[in-house]
């Protein structure tokens, strides 16, 4: 009986057991599963932790690698000069204090005779380290975080900017000339002086010697200031001569080239002189082959102080008195001779009235500053103007290199003549019909001249000369009331 009971009670109790594994082990499932959740859970929190704050380390890292302080980058030298971390002012007193050295430096120039030290800054050299400061100073201050870092580890290997520098040549110019000047001993031009008989007398020429200052020169701005050289040596050079002897052989006078007579009234005190006043300041003038010849910038301003007095000119197609009247006689006079002389006209005008004293079409009125007779010397010589008066004529020569055979005419055609007007004018101041001729009245002209040229009797050219235009000037009869 108790066997059965055992057997009753471990049998109800392998029931139990049976019935409650299964469920155990879904608990302890449970709990592994809530464990791994849990462990997960925490390494994610790490990791999140970790990453948060390696980018708030590597954050603060950037923002104090970053971050602006003022100063230029460590691993900078401007021309040697180490600037790393050295504020603006603080780079620029340095670099001033190194530039003020490097210009104070010496270079002895010598010829061998004669030395002179010169510092640099005296030779014309000057230095700047503004652009190497502010290339300095915006390293690492532009574009993005990424390339302000990479350019601040690079500049951490070291880089280097130089100062600028330059030349001021007319300095140096000055500076050497000051020193080496002295002893130059320049060229001298061959040079001739007008004889009595009007011909040139022709004084060689030397040949100078002078320091060769363009070598030098490029000597100097060779220079490093950084590691200049200690000496440099002036070389001399001859110096030809511009103008030779065998040049003036070529161009000197031979002979005359043309001459011209005009006539005037003694009478006419004034007039006469102011005509022998023109006519002195013209003469002797030389002209050089190629040159012009002015009229005004011979004789120069007509003043009350240079002598000259009023007797009558034509303005307006009137004549009236005026101050140096009469002196284009004179400038008339010297544009028939230039003619033909077969000078080439650069300048002319007639006058507005026909006048006595030349050739209608052969006249040359002046007015200074800016009514000129200008001709060009195209003779291949030099040209001597000689002038020569009586107690009533004026003669201009033209002297120069004459070529054998030449002949030159200028003829006049009147292509049309105005008749002058009449003009009446009551003067009270006469009785009735009485009447009394105030002006003489003239006619005007239109006249075309042209120059012919000849060589050994052949023509060689035939030039029309400007067109000459003179106006009418009216008959004035004044009548009575």
């Amino acid at each position: 009986m108790d066997e059965s009971l055992d057997q009753r009670i471990n049998s109800q109790t392998e029931m139990i057991s049976a019935e409650t594994l299964p469920n155990a082990s879904k608990s302890i499932r449970n709990r592994r599963i809530r464990r791994n959740r849990t462990s997960k859970r925490k390494i994610f929190y790490i990791a999140a932790g970790v990453v948060v704050f390696l980018f708030v380390a590597c954050g603060s890292f950037i923002g104090y690698y970053t971050w602006d302080q003022h100063t230029i980058v460590d691993g900078v030298k401007i021309s040697g000069i180490n600037v790393s971390n050295m504020t603006q002012s603080q780079a620029k007193i340095a670099a001033n204090k190194e530039i003020d050295l490097l210009l104070n430096q010496t270079v002895k120039l010598t010829d061998g005779q004669h030395s002179n030290d010169v510092k640099l800054r005296d030779l014309g050299l000057s230095i700047s380290a503004d652009k190497a400061l502010k290339d300095a100073y915006d390293l690492s201050r532009t574009g993005s975080i990424y390339h302000r870092i990479v350019a601040k580890m690079d500049a951490a290997k070291g880089v280097s900017f130089k100062f600028s520098s330059q030349w001021d040549d007319k300095k140096m110019q000055e500076s050497l000339d000051k020193l080496f000047g002295q002893y130059n001993k320049p060229a001298i031009d061959a040079t001739y002086k007008i004889t009595n008989a009007n011909t040139m007398l022709i004084e060689h020429e030397q040949t100078g010697l002078i320091y060769d200052v363009d070598a030098l020169k490029s000597q100097i701005k060779a220079i490093n200031y950084l590691n200049p050289v200690s000496e440099l040596k002036v070389n001399f050079k001859e110096q030809q001569p511009k103008v030779t002897a065998a040049q003036l052989e070529g161009e000197k006078i031979t002979g005359l080239l043309a001459s011209y007579t005009t006539h005037f009234d003694p009478s006419q005190t004034a007039r006469t002189e102011n005509v022998q006043l023109a006519a002195k300041s013209l003469d002797m003038a030389v002209i050089k082959p190629g040159d012009i010849l002015s009229f005004n910038n011979i004789v120069g301003e007509r003043t009350v102080a240079g002598g000259y007095k009023d007797a009558y000119i034509i303005v307006n197609g009137k004549f009236i008195p005026g101050l140096a009247g009469g002196i284009c006689q004179v400038s008339s006079t010297l544009y028939n001779t230039g003619l033909l002389a077969d000078l080439s006209v650069v300048q002319r005008t007639n006058h507005d009235l026909a006048i006595t004293y030349a050739p209608l079409g052969q006249d040359a009125t002046v007015a200074y500053p800016d009514l000129d007779l200008k001709f060009r010397n195209n003779t291949g010589g030099y040209v001597l103007v000689r002038t020569r008066t009586t107690s009533n004529t004026l003669t201009i020569d033209l002297y120069g290199k004459v070529k054998p055979g030449q002949e030159v005419a200028i003829t006049d055609t009147t292509e049309s003549v105005v008749q002058p007007d009449e003009q009446r004018v009551v003067d009270k101041t006469l009785k009735h019909g009485e009447s009394v001729v105030k002006q003489q009245g003239q006619p005007g002209y239109v006249v075309n001249s042209i120059r012919t040229v000849k060589l050994d009797g052949k023509v060689v050219s035939s030039e029309p000369l400007q067109k000459s235009v003179y106006k009418a000037l009216p008959k004035i009869i004044n009548i009575g009331p």
